[in-house]
């Protein structure tokens, strides 16, 4: 299969939803001058590389960068103007296939410098999560939305389901799940917003651990005393809740969060998350450090 390349450089948002999404600028010809300085000389954006929070998924509508506030972000050959404080919240404009390569760069609005590129590779977000014990009664994953779901028990057909509107699924499995056994759904579409069979990791069956919680929130930066916004990865569209408040995950399971006020260094915190079928998760601790 043909490789796409998605080029990311960096960009302002616009809120849709509650979801800060990146507003393009069909080329580079049509940013205004006034945005790209001609100051030359060195710029800290030539040693600033995207940083992704989480992952691309192929089934991912959005994706999130981190870098500096100084930047714009280039996607697929569309621009996008800076978001604040370094956050660049975009909506992808097509879905991509694992494997694919994403490459990203971000441009300095004060001296037109480029950074060094930084290449990432589309992953599998067709999962089926949290992971299957013997005999369970139901099976649930994410994928992509509007598609025909088949479980498959040892290679064999054992239930099907649709996914909607997240692309979240539950299938009732018609046989019983042995411990041991190899489990996998494959996915079509019922759309046509895409032409291919989706397939999942192969899973083995094995005993959970008594009491044990499926995997929660995991941050995906540092908190210090002067962080203005805080990352976590989690499942698609999970519910995380911190501070009081909660957030939604999207379709790459990216939660961000974005604080009113800068926190204490030592203050401990925990995030709770409850998954898209209501499921409690194992929390998160953790500390706000100093940065200096």
């Amino acid at each position: 299969m043909k490789k796409r390349i998605l080029i990311v450089v960096a960009g302002l948002g616009i809120t849709l939803g509650g979801i800060a999404v990146g507003n393009p600028i069909t080329s580079h010809a049509a940013i205004d001058p006034d945005i790209i300085g001609g100051g030359g000389g060195y710029d800290p954006v030539q040693n600033t590389a995207p940083f992704l929070a989480g992952n691309i998924l192929d089934s991912s509508k959005d994706a999130t960068f981190i870098g500096p506030s100084n930047a714009i972000l280039v996607v697929n050959g569309q621009y996008f103007r800076e978001n604040t404080n370094g956050v660049f919240h975009i909506e992808l404009p097509n879905y991509l296939d694992v494997g694919d390569r994403v490459v990203t760069q971000f441009i300095s609005t004060s001296s037109g410098a480029s950074s060094t590129t930084r290449v990432y590779t589309v992953t599998s977000g067709t999962t089926i999560d949290p992971v299957v014990a013997p005999g369970a009664t139901h099976v649930f994953g994410s994928t992509r939305p509007d598609s025909v779901v088949t479980l498959l028990v040892n290679g064999q057909t054992a239930g099907s389901a649709f996914s909607f509107g997240y692309g979240q699924w539950n299938i009732v499995p018609r046989i019983h799940i042995p411990l041991q056994s190899n489990v996998s759904v494959r996915v079509t579409s019922i759309n046509n917003s895409y032409t291919h069979t989706l397939n999942s990791p192969v899973y083995r069956v094995t005993t959970p651990n008594p009491g044990s919680l499926p995997k929660g929130p995991q941050l995906v930066q540092t908190v210090t005393d002067q962080s203005k916004d805080i990352f976590f990865t989690a499942t698609p569209y999970a519910r995380v809740t911190l501070l009081g408040a909660n957030h939604r995950a999207d379709s790459a399971g990216i939660v961000h969060v974005k604080l009113g006020t800068t926190l204490r260094a030592g203050t401990t915190l925990t995030a709770t998350m409850v998954d898209d079928y209501g499921h409690t998760r194992e929390p998160l601790t953790f500390t706000v450090i100093s940065s200096r």
